[in-house]
């Protein structure tokens, strides 16, 4: 969890916890580029020959299984490792640990994905567009994943927010959250139906 790691370390200079940040986005941004290339390279080389139709039919079937999902009417395991970085990697300086949370969180899978706009996404492009694609939206996904840190460091550094309160907004937030990726999911799959159809 992101408030686990003392993200940026909050008692330094605020150069330096810009420095840090910075450091941060950009492996983040790799690691996103890198593995949005990764999947929808794979999903592009499993469908390329499947016909239109059929392909149209994968990405509609899913996109309903997602929303299904996002409203909490079914379960689905989603492809995720869930992994949280063990305290033994995080003995480097800040900036190093910043480095490997960066590509880990950047990548998306490797850590908790709880919204199901992430795998659709990589679907479609992997169905319906080029890879090259994909490693433009997982640099977008890397980008977005360390936003929160950055909104978390500097309520912190202002002293807005304690940890604990934080945390509760985070919770309460969840179901709607969930609710805003169904109604994506709504706008994505009514898309395209009018597009590809």
């Amino acid at each position: 969890m992101t408030l686990a790691v003392l993200p940026l370390g909050e008692e330094d200079r605020w150069k330096l916890i810009l420095k840090r940040y910075a450091v941060y986005m950009l492996i983040a941004l790799l690691g996103g580029g890198i593995a949005g290339f990764c999947i929808t390279a794979l999903i592009f080389l499993l469908t390329f020959w499947f016909p239109a139709p059929f392909k149209l039919l994968i990405v509609l079937l899913l996109g309903m299984l997602f929303i299904l999902y996002e409203f909490k009417v079914i379960r689905l395991n989603l492809p995720q490792f869930k992994w949280q970085i063990p305290a033994s990697w995080l003995r480097a300086s800040q900036t190093k640990n910043m480095m490997v949370w960066g590509f880990i969180l950047g990548a998306g899978f490797f850590t908790y994905v709880p919204y199901t706009t992430f795998y659709m996404l990589y679907v479609y492009i992997g169905i319906f567009e080029q890879p090259y694609s994909g490693l433009l939206f997982g640099m977008v996904y890397g980008l977005s994943r360390t936003l929160p840190t950055l909104a978390i460091v500097l309520l912190r550094k202002m002293n807005m927010l304690s940890d604990e309160q934080l945390i509760k907004r985070m919770w309460r937030a969840k179901n709607a959250i969930h609710a805003v990726n169904g109604v994506m999911l709504i706008i994505v799959i009514f898309h395209l139906m009018m597009t590809q159809i």
